[in-house]
Parts: structure tokens; C-alpha cells; sequence
């Protein structure tokens, strides 16, 4: 084991990248760095892009050796995540089908992770048009951190190989240490939206 533009859930916050302005799927701006264990590149830049290139397949991270993948994140200054919106690669066979949050824990890795109490934990829909999201909660939990990992433990297919995409992050982030900088999000996606037993996935009926 290998291990050692508005959209669904789409608001009026403001982008940081002059390219994407209207990029309401905004905190990959803000990261300082993304790392991959267990899993084809230990840099893990490439899943968290654009909103409006989350459908595209380069860069995606597959598993080494089994189905479990470990994403550890840490923003350049303290961001307040709010949704998340994760897109599975290659066949369906290889989505994530849960994941674990954990909040500040920068020293999480996979000798102690299942000893540790997630955050926040979900079992994952099938989301290859990118419509789908998750809301985290409690809300506090996840104001003005630092540190984030996201723990991929199963797949849809039972197999050995999870491939991820995208992941997706929306809420609020800080100028500096101090400035809070709010914004307030509009659903744009009308419609029923449905939950999984988890808390949460909302896939608009309409787009």
C-alpha cells in the first residue's frame, strides 16, 4: 500500500482571480498548499480549480494500492468553509462514495486517522455533472481555519483504485489574520433538492 460564474449553491461573494472574477467556488484561490497520500502525485493542486473547469479530467488523482485517499489543505490565511462539492473520475465504479473532514489537524495521517473523531463525515452521491454539494456543519467548526484534511475512505465500485476530480470549495476567507472579508450566497439552482442520510448532499432538480 502506496500510503506513508455561478453554479449549483453559486452566491454573490467575490473572486480573488482576475481570470475567473466571477468564481463564487472561490477558496482554491487561497491555498498555500494541498497535499495527496496514498495516491499517483503527492501534490494535490490540481483537483481544486475553477468552477467552471471542474468537468475537466485532467489532473485527476488516482489511489495507489487501494480504495483510501487523504487530501491534506492549508489556506494562506483563515478561510470559513461553508460547501463543498466533490466530482469523482473515470468510471463510476471508481467515485468516492464517503468522506471524512478534519478540521486542524495538520498532523492527521494514515497510523492514527481512524483513532481520530472527524469533524464532519458523509456518505457521498454520484456527481458527475458537478451539480451536486454538500453543506458542512456545525457552521463554528468550520470558521477561520487553517487546516483541512478530507479523508476518501470507500468508493462506489469496491475497488481498489478512487479516483478524484474536483473538489470544490465555497464560504468566506480573510485579507489577513485580522479583516474578515462576508459574503452572502444566493441559490441559484431552483428546485426539490434531495439529501442523502448524511446531512446533506443537495442536488438541484433544475439547473
Amino acid at each position: 500500500m502506496g500510503k506513508g460564474t455561478h453554479g449549483p449553491g453559486g452566491g454573490a461573494g467575490h473572486s480573488h482571480s482576475e481570470e475567473y472574477p466571477d468564481d463564487t467556488w472561490n477558496l482554491w484561490c487561497h491555498l498555500a498548499s494541498a497535499e495527496a497520500l496514498n495516491a499517483n502525485d503527492s501534490n494535490a493542486m490540481s483537483v481544486f480549480r475553477p468552477f467552471v473547469k471542474r468537468l475537466e479530467t485532467e489532473g485527476s488523482l488516482h489511489t495507489d494500492g487501494d480504495e483510501e485517499l487523504l487530501i491534506k489543505i492549508t489556506f494562506a490565511s483563515p478561510c470559513s468553509l461553508r460547501k463543498l462539492m466533490i466530482i469523482g473520475g473515470g468510471g463510476t465504479d471508481h467515485h468516492p462514495s464517503n468522506i471524512r473532514i478534519f478540521v486542524g489537524k495538520d498532523d492527521i495521517d494514515f497510523q492514527n486517522i481512524n483513532d481520530t473523531i472527524p469533524t464532519f463525515s458523509s456518505s457521498l452521491p454520484l456527481n458527475e455533472t458537478g451539480e451536486a454539494y454538500l453543506n458542512v456543519h456545525p457552521p463554528n467548526a468550520f470558521t477561520n481555519v487553517t487546516n483541512i484534511a478530507f479523508f476518501f475512505d470507500a468508493n462506489h465500485g469496491s475497488v481498489d483504485e478512487t479516483i478524484l476530480q474536483y473538489i470544490g470549495m465555497q464560504g468566506d476567507h480573510t485579507h489577513d489574520r485580522r479583516e474578515a472579508v462576508e459574503a452572502s450566497y444566493e441559490v441559484l439552482c431552483q428546485g426539490h433538492g434531495t439529501k442523502s442520510h448524511a446531512d446533506g448532499f443537495q442536488a438541484p432538480a433544475s439547473v
